[in-house]
């Protein structure tokens, strides 16, 4: 029989204390990840497919077209973070300087073709290349077209087959990009004699191979640059922060195709060297008076009743030249700069028997030497560079060779 009066023994708590106590967090851990699962994949909104063609009026349409307005703002962070993910660019765009005009750089050249574009409804967008246009209901397909082809005066960075494919090259480096110790831009036979070697070997790629090269292709159509600062060239064809602005010389070549029974010459003034190669002999050398003669050597430019003024010098007549309506030729462009300053070059041809407008000094008024149809854009493109020189703009004979997928070949890739 136990005493009233001596102490209980005490209840024990804590194993249930501890039961609870985790039950209530497997509860909190459960909930926890219910709500993360949740917010990480939320549910996804259904679209409703509605008919092709015709317009999309009434209320379905306009909730379509909100349907899809949200679809947009939900995958744009997904496409922006892939453009900053992507690595490095592998081409740089040329350094400019404040000297040089809004005309000089990469302009847009080329029309702009229209594109097709589907969707909820026939859509029909313009675009650089692809874009978005709005379509006929709701909604905005792709649009597909030909888009802007961005070029300057010494020619277009994107491969064209119409056109003569352009290299540059520095007299002052060796191929490796050490510095020459036997040029001096102050001495103007340092220039000449490197031209008259590149001429009597008749521009072939072997004659290059001891000069650095600039790294870029560009792929000329007409040769009309007005007068501009000498380090566009470099610049252009991705060499600025590796060439000084003088003693270069660019190479532009390729296989033409005459677009008519012709007899023509080529027509030019250089600021500083024009040389035309067709057929492996030289038809024009075009230079400032005062390295002409030494340039042109044995070479003679072609006698006419008087001297006309070029635009950077003396206007320079070639030899004629036969050509059969469909013939293909190959042609090689040199122009090249001395001292550095100011370049400026134009080639023109002049078809023989042919009656030209005439300015009133008397010089003929001729057309460019080109291997597209001239556009209004080309046309507005070289006026403003030309403002003080007439040009024939209504005939203009197209050399170009569409014949085959790669009618150019560019030997010196």
């Amino acid at each position: 029989m136990s005493d009233p009066d001596s102490p209980k023994p005490k209840r024990r708590f804590g194993a249930g204390a501890f039961s609870i106590s985790l039950l209530v967090h497997l509860i909190f851990v459960l909930l926890a990840i219910f709500y993360f699962v949740k917010w990480v994949d939320p549910p996804q909104e259904k679209l409703d497919f509605l008919p092709g063609g015709g317009g999309g009026g009434g209320n379905e349409g306009q909730k379509a077209s909100q349907i899809k307005a949200q679809k947009r703002m939900m995958t744009s962070p997904a496409v922006s973070k892939r453009i900053a993910s992507t690595s490095a660019a592998t081409f740089s765009l040329p350094d400019t300087s404040p000297e040089l005009a809004d005309a000089a750089l990469p302009m847009a050249m080329s029309d702009a073709s229209s594109g097709s574009g589907g969707g909820a409804g026939g859509g029909h967008g313009t675009g650089l290349g692809t874009g978005t246009g709005p379509g006929s209901g709701p909604g905005s397909g792709p649009g597909v077209g030909k888009g802007f082809v961005s070029t300057s005066f010494f020619g277009s960075k994107e491969t064209r087959f119409d056109a003569l494919a352009g290299h540059l090259y520095d007299f002052k480096q060796t191929k490796a990009g050490k510095p020459v110790t036997d040029y001096d831009t102050g001495n103007p036979e340092h220039f000449t004699s490197r031209v008259l070697e590149l001429q009597k070997r008749h521009f072939r790629e072997i004659a290059f191979r001891e000069y650095f090269k600039a790294p870029d292709t560009l792929y000329l159509t007409q040769l009309a640059i007005p007068n501009r600062p000498a380090q566009e060239g470099p610049a252009l064809f991705g060499a600025a922060d590796k060439m000084k602005p003088s003693g270069w010389f660019a190479i532009y070549s390729g296989k033409l195709k005459a677009p008519k029974d012709m007899t023509f010459r080529f027509v030019g003034s250089a600021d500083d060297y024009i040389g035309v190669q067709t057929k492996g002999k030289l038809r024009l050398i075009a230079a400032r008076p005062e390295i002409q003669k030494t340039v042109q050597e044995r070479w003679e430019p072609a006698k006419t009743d008087q001297e006309f003024p070029g635009p950077m010098g003396t206007l320079v007549f070639g030899d004629w030249i036969q050509v059969k309506k469909g013939e293909e030729f190959e042609m090689d462009l040199g122009i090249g700069e001395r001292p550095g300053g100011v370049v400026g070059f134009i080639l023109l041809i002049e078809e023989k028997g042919k009656e030209y407008k005439k300015t009133q000094s008397g010089r003929p008024i001729l057309p460019l030497f080109t291997t597209e149809p001239i556009t209004d854009q080309i046309r507005d493109r070289i006026g403003k560079g030309f403002r003080d020189w007439e040009i024939d703009w209504e005939d203009v004979p197209v050399f170009t060779n569409d014949s085959s997928p790669n009618p150019l070949a560019d030997p010196f890739k």
